[in-house]
């Protein structure tokens, strides 16, 4: 059955070259339409599942309170003091301006901020304007300051240690707009790039949503540079080992047109399913260079296989025949296991993996049929010279290859026991991996991501933040109870004297800040009340004021409120120890005397927290079902289980020794890297299936010295796909941190993979041929 199906692929490439490569080159324009239907967005907690606690907790906190992640502007310049009148000018303008976007749902700056004090002609709570007008002479700067230093806590949200720099807080309404609100505060702040003396005033932006927002150009940018790149450099060492341009072209034409049709085929899903596992994010960008490495071993093992095929016959047409009734089971079998391999990232609880696993696997079979179909019939229909160098001549690489096949079959023990002892130092590495999910940590110095991060953190009030939702348990009005309120001031109390904590924000505060008032700012009276009256009616005088609005602290039931604690960036393996903290104290100081209170946590820390386990368990699904899945797929082709377990031999031995090498030199485990186990299986599977396929064959044909003649046959086309796939390298040009660590590592897992198939798998296979045959 078999046969006769490669016969008829054969023959409809040979026999009818130009409708072939027109029906296939039509189906490819028609899937690369999709291409400007692709959507970009970053929002993490898109990636996390939907029933996550912390999840959960903040989709509750979003439907009452609002949308709770933030974008931050840290305007000034260093050693200037921020208390001058043109400087709060321009303050005042971008403010005013970041509160007119339409996707903008609150601004907390100095000058959107309140005051309160109390008026002793009608004892009332009066709130009013921080800052009245957008020109202030020195009487006015003297109030706002003394009124800032009276109010600390305030002060520490909008101004920085050094009163050198003002922050501005922009809630977005949508998580949706992210990319465009980003776009438009930056068009904002470059009309005020320069004060009214000339002098350069600084920029610093941060925040989840910021950083949500300004990541897709970033990705869109690298995808275009890195992908070039890649192509230039396999260009290149194709062209160095071929020493022909008409097969590089040919090569490139399957790589390009794959790499396009599968960015198209994720647009149309998008478009037609609306789902957000598909979504080009962040993670996606290595993509592109994944495929091209994976659609080039195609074109190499059949080209290499044509120039081979060429010497001995001297024509074209049976030169082809033959390469493809040679090929076309080995590059199935590859194609077929390599797709699995990224198939089962749909099992990954992390939604945005699933997308990529069935989007590459999309892009690897159009591989797989252009290399089947277009690539036999645009040779045929190609002039050859069979006498020219590149054919006649054996390469360097297929000499080296001849006498390192005579090596394996004399020395296969030795050869065993140095792969092994290779694998076996790497094992140490596994125990000095670190997983890191940061995205502020993910890009290199001197990128605004980075060195905005880093300011923030160091002057201003962090990128962080974790959201604390407290309900009432005894319902409508429950959380003006002063036990309840005292509480919350507790936890609030706790997470202050924590060292990444830079500030709190809750209701209490505007409580604790209205009892002061009422005591004509007698600042021992800034506590919550001890009657629930009390609480009532400094509630009543708040709101009867204008400006007074605490709809995004507590609900309109006023049974639920929530806390928000700013943070500065510190490592995501950290994060889970300091939330099972805020849980325990949690437990220990409140559920135990408190039975009214219901408290939840969630938040940017909190979706870091459980993102480092998500990207474990990634990993490790990823890892075993694929490494499953590639064995028996290999037992039924091969009709063999022990070839089945050769071929993934090579497999494990590249996952170990990257995994460990990544321990060993620091590098964190990150959901970008996490697929590398992924990449490493869908690249390297191709080398051990085409070695252990035609050493299969060569069995059935009862031939003699079969490591020898299979390394001359394969080996050469191995270390030709291995070096030309260093397009991986190009990733390391990326100025995001874990697509330069994958760029590293990948080259690694090339020569792992290749040397593996060569070393570790021939001379497992020499010294079992006899249980093989």
């Amino acid at each position: 059955m078999f046969k006769k199906i490669k016969s008829k692929i054969i023959n409809n490439s040979l026999n009818f070259p130009k409708l072939t490569i027109a029906v296939t080159f039509l189906l490819s324009v028609i899937v690369i339409l999709g291409i400007p239907k692709i959507v970009q967005n970053d929002d993490m907690v898109r990636l996390l599942p939907a029933d996550l606690p912390s999840i959960k907790t903040f989709s509750d906190i979003t439907d009452e309170f609002g949308n709770y992640e933030f974008m931050y502007v840290a305007v000034g310049n260093k050693d200037r003091n921020v208390f001058d009148s043109d400087f709060l000018e321009i303050i005042w303008k971008i403010s005013k301006e970041f509160e007119d976007l339409e996707d903008c749902e609150e601004v907390i700056s100095i000058s959107t901020s309140s005051k309160m004090y109390f008026d002793t002609s009608d004892s009332s709570i009066v709130v009013d304007d921080l800052i009245k007008k957008s020109i202030l002479n020195n009487e006015d700067l003297k109030d706002i300051k003394n009124y800032l230093n009276d109010n600390p806590e305030i002060k520490s949200r909008i101004i920085s240690k050094n009163n050198d720099y003002m922050n501005i807080i922009i809630r977005p309404k949508d998580n949706n707009k992210y990319t465009f609100l980003a776009d438009q505060i930056h068009k904002i702040t470059e009309k005020y790039k320069f004060d009214k003396n000339n002098t350069m005033i600084e920029y610093h932006f941060g925040g989840q949503a910021y950083i949500t927002g300004a990541v897709p150009n970033i990705v869109a940018e690298e995808v275009k540079t890195l992908a070039s790149y890649g192509l230039v450099l396999m260009t290149l060492i194709l062209l160095l080992n071929l020493k022909n341009i008409q097969a590089v072209l040919l090569i490139l034409n399957i790589i390009v047109l794959s790499l396009l049709s599968m960015l198209g085929f994720m647009g149309w899903v998008y478009n037609l399913t609306l789902s957000e596992s598909f979504y080009f994010t962040l993670n996606n960008t290595s993509m592109p260079i994944v495929l091209l490495t994976i659609a080039n071993s195609d074109g190499v093992h059949i080209i290499s296989r044509f120039f081979k095929e060429l010497r001995k016959t001297k024509h074209t047409r049976t030169a082809i025949y033959d390469t493809m009734d040679n090929l076309i089971k080995p590059i199935s079998l590859t194609s077929i296991t390599t797709m699995c391999a990224f198939l089962t990232l749909i099992f990954s609880p992390l939604e945005g993996m699933n997308g990529y696993g069935i989007t590459l696997a999309f892009g690897i079979g159009w591989a797989w049929l252009l290399s089947l179909t277009m690539m036999p019939a645009l040779i045929s229909i190609l002039n050859w010279n069979p006498n020219s160098k590149a054919i006649t001549k054996v390469s360097f690489m297929e000499n080296i290859m001849q006498k390192f096949g005579v090596l394996s079959t004399k020395n296969p023990k030795k050869i065993l026991l140095i792969g092994l002892s290779t694998v076996i130092i790497s094992i140490g590495g596994l125990f000095f991996l670190k997983v890191e999910v940061n995205m502020a940590n993910m890009f290199s110095e001197g990128s605004v991501i980075n060195d905005s991060a880093k300011f923030l953190d160091e002057n201003m009030t962090g990128n962080l933040n974790v959201l604390i939702k407290a309900s009432s348990n005894s319902g409508e009005g429950g959380m003006k109870e002063p036990r309840n309120l005292k509480d919350i001031e507790k936890i609030q109390d706790y997470l202050d004297n924590m060292e990444a904590v830079t500030s709190t924000i809750s209701i209490t505060d505007v409580v604790k800040q209205l009892h002061k008032t009422w005591m004509d700012d007698n600042k021992d009276f800034e506590t919550i009340p001890d009657s629930r009256a009390k609480i009532n009616n400094l509630f009543f005088l708040y709101q009867m004021n204008e400006d007074s609005d605490v709809s995004s602290l507590i609900n309109d039931d006023n049974e639920a409120i929530v806390l928000t604690a700013l943070m500065k960036t510190f490592s995501t393996s950290d994060m889970a120890f300091f939330k099972k903290d805020i849980e325990n104290y949690i437990e220990q100081n409140i559920y135990d005397y408190n039975d009214d209170l219901k408290i939840e946590i969630s938040g940017v820390m909190a979706f870091l927290a459980d993102f480092v386990w998500l990207v474990i368990k990634t990993s490790m699904i990823s890892i075993i079902s694929s490494i499953i899945i590639i064995c028996l797929i290999a037992s039924l082709f091969y009709k063999s289980i022990r070839f089945g377990i050769l071929s993934i031999i090579p497999l494990l031995a590249a996952i170990i020794m990257n995994f460990g090498l990544m321990g060993l030199f620091g590098i964190e485990v990150t959901h970008m890297t996490a697929i590398l186990s992924s990449i490493i299986i869908g690249v390297g599977v191709d080398f051990s299936i085409h070695y252990t396929s035609e050493y299969k064959k060569l069995i059935e044909e009862k031939e003699k010295n079969k490591t020898i003649k299979t390394i001359n046959n394969v080996g050469h086309p191995i270390l030709l796909d291995a070096l030309s796939n260093m397009g991986f390298a190009s990733l390391m040009l990326s100025t995001i941190i874990p697509m330069t660590q994958i760029g590293g590592l990948m080259v690694f897992a090339m020569c792992a993979c290749s040397v593996g198939t060569l070393t570790l798998l021939a001379s497992s296979i020499e010294i079992f041929k006899d249980k093989l045959s």
